[in-house]
């Protein structure tokens, strides 16, 4: 069998290219989401459970109008179907481990608060005109309506009326 030399053999590289993420995937765009909903709760403070709930209502605009009616009794509280995802527990290890917030218990649940650090992050979030203004909207709208009460009945799957 005659095989190619190396120095024969055809030469290739690699070029790496950008990949774009999906935004819900980068970790900054997620503890930035952490900080904000925390910051629009009771006492920057809100059980574990609330801010799944949360995370995944305001990850898309379908989950976001969903939420809307449920809350207003325009749909059946056992149409919701939480998501929980690993990127969201990721992003509040990153918020943890920086210092922005700190475990705590709420509604006899696990829960975070945010820190000084914390809020001074989310007010300047707050502050930038130009990021996350879907997100700010549906956050500043809805986190206060989602009580612990709400997150309860939901998760357990009770019927709205």
């Amino acid at each position: 069998m005659n095989r190619p030399s190396i120095s024969e053999a055809e030469r290739f590289s690699f070029t790496p290219r950008p990949v774009p993420v999906p935004g819900d995937l980068r970790i900054n765009w997620r503890v930035s989401i952490v900080l904000l909903m925390l910051k629009s709760c009771r006492s920057n403070r809100a059980s574990f459970a609330k801010l799944h709930l949360l995370n995944d209502a305001v990850r898309s605009e379908q989950s976001s109008r969903k939420i809307e009616r449920i809350l207003v009794g325009q749909e059946d509280m056992l149409s919701w179907r939480m998501r929980v995802e690993p990127a969201f527990g990721r992003a509040i290890d990153f918020a943890v481990g920086d210092k922005f917030a700190g475990w705590t218990r709420t509604a006899q649940k696990a829960g975070l608060q945010l820190t000084k650090d914390g809020i001074a992050a989310a007010q300047s979030i707050e502050r930038a005109d130009d990021v996350l203004l879907v997100e700010k909207a549906f956050i500043r709208s809805l986190a206060k309506q989602i009580t612990e009460e709400f997150v309860t009945k939901i998760l357990g799957g009770q019927r709205s009326r």
